[in-house]
């Protein structure tokens, strides 16, 4: 069965939560994701926690990496009084 580009992103940041990142070159060119931002969007809209951080590269310029990790509790508790349910 073929994977989604949402399943193969969030495959790829479930290994060794929190210290595999993918930036969208990286997911561009393993996967053939053109949209990245967009799929991480609706993974974050489905409850998984993911970061983006920015990452200097050799020559000087930044990159967006993604990365999975645990919700902090300023987190959970910004989410639940906005109305958001963790529930099923």
């Amino acid at each position: 069965m073929k994977q989604s580009a949402k399943q193969k992103i969030l495959n790829y940041l479930s290994k060794n939560e929190g210290y595999n990142t993918l930036t969208v070159a990286q997911a561009r060119a393993r996967f053939g994701i053109q949209n990245v931002s967009a799929r991480i969007d609706e993974l974050r809209q489905e409850g998984h926690c993911i970061y983006t951080n920015t990452v200097s590269r050799g020559d000087g310029s930044k990159v967006k990496a993604y990365r999975m990790g645990k919700p902090t509790k300023a987190l959970v508790r910004a989410a639940l009084k906005s109305g958001f349910s963790f529930g099923a």
